[in-house]
């Protein structure tokens, strides 16, 4: 599924998955007249366009804020990790360093992932996309209530022991299932912090981080893992 965000100053962030890219990039130089140049530019590999020859779109169909006739560039990252093999994007045509990309991202990793939201977690390892160990857990933390007084007091610290034990159950959890474990990246999304902040998991690092996550459940898991050895792409 392709992704699509409006980005800061104009443009759009889009994110690709891993075997698209290649069509992707086939797709920009249909839309835009032809690809100029490519280069390696720091994390990015940056594709330049001849000049809007269509309609202007990201995936087929989905507006795309054109720029009209000028060059528009995009701007392509790797979501797990920063830096790109730029020897591969030196080959003259830019399908064929899409496809050594796509290639890139696809090898065999062995990825752990650490979800979680209010009361809720998720800890895994997948080994080439499949769950090799894994725990999913929801605690109930009351909301906030709209009572005045002694009440309000009451349920605020009722909520502050609950949401206390939640993350404690998560902690004990995560060094469960990645405290000794070996994996090539670490990946998180949602409200993380408190549970890395304890002392066993100190070693722990995220390669990559989604704020924008759903409920966690352990197919979830899987999606986020995919979801990190994407593409990143800036169009501007």
């Amino acid at each position: 599924m392709v992704r699509i965000r409006p980005a800061a100053g104009g443009g759009a962030n889009v994110e690709v998955e891993p075997e698209r890219l290649p069509k992707w990039v086939a797709n920009f130089a249909a839309r835009n007249g032809g690809i100029a140049a490519h280069h390696a530019e720091g994390d990015a590999w940056t594709i330049e366009s001849n000049g809007s020859s269509n309609s202007g779109s990201l995936n087929g169909g989905t507006p795309a804020g054109d720029r009209g006739p000028g060059r528009q560039t995009a701007q392509v990252r790797w979501t797990l990790a920063g830096g790109l093999p730029a020897g591969w994007l030196l080959d003259d045509d830019p399908r064929r360093a899409a496809e050594h990309l796509r290639d890139y991202a696809l090898e065999p990793r062995v990825i752990a992932v650490l979800l979680a939201r209010k009361g809720a977690y998720s800890v895994g390892i997948l080994r080439d996309g499949r769950i090799t160990a894994s725990k999913t857990d929801t605690a109930y933390v009351q909301g906030k209530t709209k009572a005045g007084g002694q009440s309000q007091q009451r349920f605020a610290r009722r909520r502050e022991g609950q949401a206390h034990a939640a993350e404690k159950r998560a902690k004990d959890a995560v060094f469960s299932v990645l405290g000794n474990a070996e994996f090539d990246a670490l990946v998180t999304g949602g409200v993380v912090d408190g549970i890395l902040e304890d002392p066993r998991l100190a070693r722990l690092r995220p390669a990559v981080h989604f704020g924008d996550i759903a409920e966690p459940k352990q197919h979830l898991l899987t999606e986020t893992a995919y979801r990190a050895i994407g593409f990143r792409i800036l169009i501007a």
